[in-house]
């Protein structure tokens, strides 16, 4: 008789579907304390959920500790043309000369902003203890126009991110006009699926060539120590300026063409500037040079509504106004409105003289 000895094989395929079952129940264990550790992470931390500020705040606060105590800096907020044209370094060089002092300055320069995200962006700044000597607020005549086609009548609202908020500033949004319910559910995606959600600014930090140049939400980190986006190229090819005015015709001859004033950017404006003025920052508006170009593309009517608007605001609000459009010649612009480097240095310049200067020389023969 053949005696056939037990063996472990049978066993063995229950033992792999126990394996595998926990290496699934690890594996979704694992996912979900990763997806609420970064959404955790996102709801407290600015660096995750909002880089971009993040990373000129923490630049902002690194300067300000080099001055004596009590002393803000010129804070300029603004847009990409801020964040290209300011040269806030040069800015506090040349005003710690001419007021025999140490004055610093710094661009808080942010590409795709408007009234609405400087409001949310001052606040921060004023809430976390920023206290700026002079606040020099950009009012960009496309942000604060009607756009044709759009239900919102304002340009800003297309790149705002409900992610990048908290539910106090998603509050202010709504009061300003801004429908509400797109932005919580931008929220929540980025609470739910915070890896989807965020993955550009996670991997634009670790491994920037990654990540399309638009989407790496680096601008500020990338900005050199007072926050300038200097353009590096100190002249363009022909070919480079022409593609460059092209697409600024593009996106901007049928809002120019035909400006006019949307409620809802000059709601945010006021808001901004009251409350600057509220907590007692002396707040000037600036309009940033343009190439002659540039400004044709307003009509002639649209441009004397704009005038009149802007120097409307300026009275009714008490904020003085420098309209700095037709300040410097067409040579100065990568694409029109982008200052080059040169062109930044005259800005900056004839600013912090005509401008800056003479506005913190008032402030300190106030008694």
């Amino acid at each position: 008789m053949v005696v056939f000895k037990k063996t472990q094989f049978a066993t063995r395929p229950v033992c792999g579907r126990k394996s595998a079952t926990t290496a699934l129940a690890t594996a979704a264990i694992v996912a979900v304390v990763a997806n609420l550790g970064l959404a955790l992470a996102a709801t407290f931390s600015l660096a995750v959920r909002d880089p971009i500020y993040a990373d000129r705040a923490a630049k902002l606060t690194s300067v300000e500790t080099r001055l004596p105590t009590g002393r803000g800096v010129v804070l300029m907020l603004g847009t990409s043309r801020t964040g290209n044209g300011f040269d806030a370094t040069k800015a506090g060089d040349r005003l710690s000369k001419t007021l025999d002092c140490r004055v610093d300055a710094f661009n808080f320069g942010i590409p795709g902003s408007g009234p609405a995200t400087h409001g949310i962006h001052l606040r921060r700044l004023l809430d976390a203890g920023h206290r700026p000597a002079l606040l020099l607020l950009e009012v960009l005549p496309a942000s604060v126009a009607e756009v044709p086609g759009d239900p919102l009548n304002a340009l800003e609202t297309r790149f705002l991110d409900g992610a990048r908020f908290d539910a106090s500033e998603r509050g202010h949004l709504e009061a300003a006009g801004i429908p509400g319910e797109p932005l919580r559910k931008q929220w929540v995606k980025s609470m739910v699926l915070p890896w989807s959600v965020l993955r550009s600014q996670l991997v634009g930090r670790v491994a920037p060539s990654w990540v399309p140049a638009g989407l790496r939400c680096d601008e500020s980190r990338t900005a050199d120590s007072h926050g300038w986006n200097r353009i590096w190229e100190e002249s363009l090819t022909p070919q480079s300026l022409a593609a460059g005015a092209d697409r600024t015709r593009r996106d901007y001859t049928a809002i120019l063409r035909g400006w006019r004033p949307s409620e809802l950017a000059t709601r945010a404006l006021r808001e901004a500037i009251n409350l600057a003025r509220g907590r007692g920052i002396p707040t000037r508006l600036v309009v940033m040079p343009e190439a002659s170009w540039f400004r044709a593309l307003h009509s002639p009517a649209s441009a004397a509504r704009f005038d009149r608007w802007i120097h409307l605001l300026a009275e009714e609000t008490g904020c003085p106004l420098t309209d700095a459009r037709a300040w410097l010649l067409d040579g100065s612009f990568a694409d029109g409105h982008h200052l080059l480097p040169g062109g930044a240095a005259a800005f900056t310049n004839r600013l912090v003289d005509e401008v800056v200067a003479p506005a913190l020389a008032a402030k300190r023969a106030a008694p």
